[in-house]
């Protein structure tokens, strides 16, 4: 099976060389891997001096900021989901905790894990 271009993908590209040198194979950079930060939010969250209101169950705090590259959503306890289009990641960055930080194998483990999956729904914690 050939690639859209009709190379084997097997051959490895070459560089650019000049006659009697040996050409190189193309440096192929690895992609990185999507990088996700989920942070708790316990108290109110403020968007352009508003208080951010769930759509949903009509929560005022006690959020969960998930950074996935430059895009921020917020998570309910409820577990409606949104992304908030005037949150960056610096946003994220200042609630973040210092402390050890943990790995989660999918998202159902991560929401699970930090009580965003919809079983504390209509509790505020902290």
């Amino acid at each position: 099976m050939n690639t859209p271009d009709g190379r084997d993908p097997e051959t490895p590209r070459i560089t650019h060389f000049r006659y009697g040198q040996t050409p190189e194979p193309a440096s192929t950079p690895e992609p990185e891997p999507n990088i996700v930060l989920a942070v708790p939010h316990p108290s109110a969250l403020h968007v352009r001096g508003i208080v951010v209101r769930c759509a949903a169950c009509d929560a005022v705090r006690d959020w969960l900021l998930i950074q996935v590259g430059a895009a921020v959503f917020v998570r309910c306890r409820c577990t409606h989901e949104w992304q908030e289009h005037d949150l960056g990641a610096a946003e994220v960055s200042e609630v973040r905790l210092s402390g050890p930080e943990r790995e989660w194998a999918d998202w159902d483990e991560m929401y699970r894990g930090l009580g965003f999956d919809g079983l504390l729904r209509m509790t505020y914690l902290g």
